[in-house]
């Protein structure tokens, strides 16, 4: 009789966050995960890409941190210097 294992949850990253997409080597930022295909997007901007959850990991540190810390604590889906512009006052009549 033979043992079966289970294989080991795919890590779910949290919105936000750096993920290295192992697959092809690009660190984005994970933005949803949509009929099984995890969204990310380049940390500078950009088109997103998918990936398979299987090929995705925690970014390491030394490639530009976890985006945990970098997120926005207002937003967590917004990276930190990306905040909207300040609205301005309507223009008052003289």
């Amino acid at each position: 009789m033979s043992i079966r294992k289970r294989a080991a949850a795919a890590y779910r990253p949290r919105v936000g966050e750096s993920v290295l997409d192992t697959r092809t080597g690009r660190t984005g930022i994970y933005m949803d995960t949509i009929g099984g295909e995890h969204y990310l997007r380049p940390p500078e901007g950009g088109c997103e890409w998918t990936a398979r959850p299987e090929h995705v990991t925690p970014a390491d540190p030394a490639d530009g941190g976890s985006g945990a810390a970098d997120a926005d604590p207002a937003d967590p889906t917004r990276p930190a210097g990306r905040a909207d512009p300040a609205p301005t006052a309507p223009a008052r009549a003289a």
